[in-house]
């Protein structure tokens, strides 16, 4: 790269970051005519967890078997011919008081994320509020929206998500596979998601996604894509 180049490094919004880093991307486009930015996601969780015994709480384990490493990038460009959807606008939202929901436990022998129990349904219970009220701002009703990328976050981030917009498995299908598939490899899911939603469901000109993305804070990220 030339030494020139802006770069940007995102980090402490794990698997919310999706939506903050397309956001930023997308808005250094403009100033730059002729240009393409690339969005690199890259999750290494091997890194910081240990292995869990049979003394260790119950949500080691579950940190420790939920996580996987993986990396995606996307390549954006503001040229009207370029393939792809386009976003048509986004918004990162912190649930208030929840910073503790999500925690990197750290000693010098020891390491592991710890997940507060009731995360997914912190996350279920404001986002049914926030996505109406996103949604509103840009004059779109739910039942225009016809592919929901929803975060492959652990079978009950899901499951809220669902219950929450009222969605049924069919169209969180590719998230479920994602989540089978991969686990939760924080930042680049939504990418896996994403590069299936557009090889399998093959949106038509016209149609709608809207991208919902879930991680520590507890922060919710909203991208809404048109085709």
């Amino acid at each position: 790269m030339d030494p020139t180049t802006d770069k940007y490094h995102v980090t402490g919004v794990g698997c919310a970051s999706g939506v903050p880093l397309m956001k930023l991307a997308a808005q250094a486009l403009p100033g730059h005519p002729g240009k393409h930015a690339l969005v690199v996601a890259a999750e290494s969780m091997s890194g910081i967890l240990s292995r869990a015994g049979d003394e260790d709480t119950r949500s080691k384990t579950v940190g420790s078997s939920l996580f996987g490493d993986g990396c995606a990038v996307a390549l954006l460009s503001a040229d009207p011919r370029a393939d792809g959807p386009l976003i048509l606008a986004s918004q990162v939202h912190h649930v208030a008081g929840t910073l503790g929901a999500v925690t990197l436990e750290c000693s010098d022998d020891d390491s592991h994320l710890h997940l507060a129990r009731e995360l997914p349904d912190i996350a279920g219970a404001e986002l049914g509020a926030v996505v109406d009220r996103f949604l509103g701002a840009n004059d779109i009703a739910h039942e225009q929206i016809d592919h929901w990328l929803v975060h492959p976050g652990g079978r009950r981030i899901i499951e809220n998500v669902e219950s929450a917009l009222h969605l049924s498995n069919e169209q969180t299908a590719i998230s479920w596979q994602a989540l089978a598939d991969h686990g939760n490899i924080g930042t680049p899911s939504i990418f896996y998601v994403l590069d299936e939603t557009i090889r399998s469901r093959e949106p038509a000109p016209g149609e709608r996604g809207l991208m919902v993305t879930i991680g520590p804070g507890v922060t919710l990220g909203l991208m809404l894509l048109g085709w």
